[in-house]
C-alpha cells in the first residue's frame, strides 16, 4: 500500500453519493452522514488531505482519548469500512480500513434497571400529577414503558387504532426497531388499559385516521405527535423526582427494568426474548447474568471471611480479640 499516493477526489462528494447510495432507511443514512461529517472534520482539522491507514488508526486513537462509547467507536469504524469499500469497489480508492481492528464492545448495558420500590415510587409520583391531561399522558406513558418494555420510539409511533382485543385480553399493536410495519404486539394488562382510556377520554378527534397515541402541544396550540425526545426529557423528569438523576437512569431504564424484574419474578429466559422481540437471545442473555450476578452472595462471603464476620465467630467484626 502506498501510504504517499495523492487522492485526487473530494471526499466530502464520495460521502455524498455513498450515502445516496447505500439501501438503508432514512433515519439510518442520517446517523452515517454524521459519522462521516465527523471523521471529515477531523482530517480537515488535521490538514489531512491524502488519508491512508495511519489515518484511520490515529483517529481511532483519537475517539478513544474523547473516551466515547466503545459502541459508538466501533459504530465509527463499521460506516468507514463500508465507505471504504464503496470506494475500492468503484476503483476510486483502496480500503484504507483493511486490517483495522475494531474495540470490543462491552456486553452489558449502560442504563440501570430500577428497583421496584423505584418504580413503585416514579409511579405513584406520576400519579400525583394526573389531575390534568398532561398529568394523564405522562401517567399513561410511565406504566407503558415499564409494564411491556416497549422503547420510546415504538411509543412515539403508536396509534390509538393500534390498540385491539387478542383472545380475552388488550393489546397495542406496535412497529418494532428495524421494521416497516406493525407486525407485532405488546399484551395491555386492564390496568394499564383502564390508565390509557382515562388519558384518551380527555382527547379530541379520536376518530380520525393515524390519530397519534399520545401527543403534546406546541406553543402555538397545535396539537401534533409526541416525539421520541420529548417521551425521555418526560421520563428523565419523573426519574429526577425521586432522586434518580444519574446518567445510568434513562427512558431505557424501562427496558431494562420490565426484563429484569420479569426473570426475578420467575420468566423464564424464551419468554423475555418474545416479551422483548429480539432477534437473538444473547441479547436477552444479558439480563440474565445482570440477575444472577444481583442474586450472588459471593461479595458477603468474601467480606465475613476477610473481614471477621463468619457466622460462629465469637467476636464482633471491628472489635478485636481480648
Amino acid at each position: 500500500m502506498d501510504l504517499n499516493r495523492i487522492t485526487s477526489y473530494s471526499i466530502a462528494q464520495k460521502i455524498d453519493e455513498y450515502i445516496s447510495f447505500i439501501d438503508l432507511k432514512p433515519i439510518s443514512k442520517v446517523s452515517y452522514e454524521k459519522v462521516l461529517a465527523a471523521y471529515l472534520e477531523y482530517l480537515r482539522e488535521c490538514g489531512i488531505k491524502n488519508p491512508n491507514r495511519n489515518t484511520i488508526l490515529a483517529y481511532k486513537e483519537y475517539l478513544i482519548k474523547r473516551k466515547l462509547a466503545s459502541a459508538t467507536i466501533q459504530k465509527t469504524l463499521v460506516v468507514l469500512r463500508g465507505f471504504y469499500r464503496y470506494l475500492k469497489l468503484n476503483g476510486i480508492d483502496e480500503d484504507i480500513t483493511y486490517a483495522v481492528k475494531g474495540v470490543k464492545v462491552a456486553t452489558t448495558y449502560k442504563r440501570q434497571p430500577l428497583t421496584e420500590e423505584d418504580i413503585r415510587r416514579v409511579i405513584v409520583n406520576a400519579r400525583k400529577k394526573a389531575n390534568t391531561q398532561k398529568g394523564k399522558r405522562n401517567l399513561a406513558i410511565i406504566v407503558l414503558l415499564f409494564t411491556t418494555g416497549v422503547r420510546s420510539v415504538e411509543i412515539e409511533r403508536a396509534d390509538i387504532e393500534d390498540i385491539d382485543v387478542v383472545g380475552n385480553g388488550y393489546v397495542l399493536y406496535i412497529q418494532g426497531k428495524g421494521r416497516d410495519d406493525k407486525d407485532n404486539f405488546v399484551k395491555l394488562t386492564f390496568d394499564v388499559y383502564k390508565i390509557l382510556l382515562e388519558y384518551l377520554e380527555g382527547r379530541n378527534n379520536l376518530h380520525q385516521k393515524r390519530n397519534p397515541l399520545f401527543t403534546t402541544h406546541l406553543r402555538s396550540g397545535k396539537e401534533i405527535r409526541m416525539k421520541t425526545a420529548v417521551i425521555r426529557s418526560m421520563i428523565k423528569e419523573h426519574f429526577r423526582s425521586i432522586g434518580l438523576d444519574s446518567r445510568a437512569f434513562s427512558a431505557h431504564s424501562t427496558r431494562h427494568s420490565f426484563a429484569t424484574l420479569s426473570l426475578i419474578a420467575g420468566a423464564s429466559i424464551l419468554e423475555v426474548k418474545e416479551s422483548l422481540r429480539h432477534s437473538s437471545i444473547t441479547s436477552t442473555q444479558i439480563y440474565s447474568h445482570l440477575v444472577e450476578k444481583m442474586k450472588s452472595g459471593t461479595n458477603e462471603l468474601v467480606s465475613d471471611v476477610i473481614l471477621g464476620n463468619k457466622k460462629g465467630d465469637k467476636h464482633e467484626a471491628g472489635h478485636p480479640k481480648d
